[in-house]
């Protein structure tokens, strides 16, 4: 504010604080058209906040959701990003499916292409719907200072004709007063003038103002809307084409969300087996029960009746024949415990180390186990389904009794063990002893 305008503001303060309601000046016509202005400026400003919150929430989306299916195609891949140090053999885990994995690289593919021509389509809502939006802003902005100025002069206006009214009503007038009169309408008058000029120059151009706003918006709401239509069309295009290209993979995309986790559930539920996991299982101390630990003053009394209640169950199975047959089941993005692929030593062979990558010309065959007398056998307990990966290896399925051949001091090196008449190796930590 300049001084000439503080200076004003000072000179209309006690008007405003002193006048009386009744003295004030109303327009009624004006009022109206004011409230319509002021409800028509909050609506300009909240298309342009609603323009760039849809700008940023697709662009948002658009980055979630590739993000979402990198990490998922990193989540399936067999090492999970894993690097092994120099000299260290690398680990072999359950392959997914390989479905999936084509699934998860296509969906991968898929979102980054929709993000790039998506993100394209934004720089549009910016041309035709946001600097629009920021263009009638200016335009109202130089409406409500030209309102300001009016509603000054008719303070100025109100405060001379009152100071008017009280010199005149007097009977008898000194000579300054006289004066004074003369000067007061000499104000009241331009006054008078500045104020008939603005409320009438806005009383015109305000329903004009009205009717070109709508005209301004119309093009601007097309934009907006056909501009939605075609990013929701090409997000869904996307989805549509992965669908079709790895339909043995979603397999529940014709179901309801419900029907389809029912279904799922129903193939593998992963959630049972979590929960049914050592880890979960006896708060977690479930690898107490290898030493004793039942019967540590550490636990309580609840903890000490789960472990042993663990032990039992071990116990009975020592009790059955050693030959078990259990259903083969498909398993669905089953996790096992990863174990490092070392060295598998006997007496008369040199050691063999694996890798990921393969083949049968690269392994030894399995050596055959020295003679035992059936008094000594020793039994493991499977706490894990192993799948054989190579030849050699021993399938067995979770709570299986394994004939232990030959073991190492290292429960993540390969022992050697026999099921239903079939000898093969296996890993150590994916078995605990009786």
């Amino acid at each position: 504010m300049s001084w000439k305008g503080f200076q004003k503001a000072m000179s209309r303060l006690p008007h405003q604080i002193m006048s009386k309601k009744e003295d004030a000046t109303r327009d009624m016509e004006f009022i109206e058209l004011e409230k319509r202005f002021n409800a028509a400026s909050k609506l300009a400003d909240q298309l342009k906040a609603e323009g760039q919150a849809f700008r940023d929430g697709v662009s948002a989306l658009l980055t979630n959701q590739a993000d979402m299916a990198s990490f998922i195609s990193t989540i399936y891949t067999a090492q999970i990003g894993i690097q092994t140090e120099e000299g260290e053999v690398q680990r072999r885990l359950q392959q997914t499916p390989a479905v999936a994995v084509q699934a998860a690289a296509d969906a991968e593919a898929a979102m980054a292409y929709c993000r790039e021509e998506v993100l394209a389509q934004l720089d549009i809502i910016d041309s035709y719907v946001i600097r629009p939006s920021q263009e009638i802003q200016e335009i109202v902005k130089q409406i409500q200072k030209t309102i300001v100025k009016r509603n000054h002069k008719l303070i100025d206006y109100d405060r001379h004709r009152v100071n008017l009214n009280k010199l005149t009503v007097k009977e008898e007038r000194s000579m300054s007063e006289e004066k004074q009169i003369f000067k007061v309408q000499s104000q009241l008058e331009t006054a008078t003038q500045d104020y008939d000029y603005l409320n009438n120059a806005l009383k015109r151009d305000l329903p004009h103002f009205f009717t070109l706003k709508a005209q301004f918006i119309q093009p601007v709401f097309e934009q907006m809307f056909y501009l939605q239509c075609k990013v929701y069309g090409m997000i869904y295009a996307r989805c549509y084409e992965l669908l079709n290209a790895n339909e043995q993979h979603f397999v529940t995309q014709s179901m309801d969300i419900e029907q389809g986790y029912q279904w799922r559930k129903s193939q593998f539920d992963a959630q049972k087996e979590i929960e049914n996991s050592d880890l979960i299982k006896a708060g977690g101390k479930a690898w107490l029960t290898a030493s004793g630990g039942a019967n540590s003053s550490k636990l309580t009394l609840q903890e000490r009746a789960d472990l042993k209640g663990t032990q039992s169950n071990i116990q009975s199975f020592e009790q059955q024949s050693s030959t078990l047959s259990y259903p083969q089941q498909e398993q669905v993005y089953q996790q096992q415990p990863a174990y490092q692929q070392q060295h598998i030593t006997n007496d008369n062979t040199n050691t063999t180390s694996y890798s990921n990558n393969y083949s049968t010309g690269n392994r030894a065959p399995p050596v055959p186990p020295p003679s035992r007398k059936p008094n000594n056998s020793h039994y493991v307990l499977a706490l894990y389904d192993y799948d054989a990966q190579a030849e050699g290896d021993l399938t067995f399925r979770k709570d299986d009794k394994i004939e232990l051949i030959e073991r190492t001091a290292d429960v993540n090196d390969w022992w050697t063990g026999r099921l239903n008449g079939r000898q093969g190796v296996f890993p150590g930590n994916y078995v605990a002893e009786f």
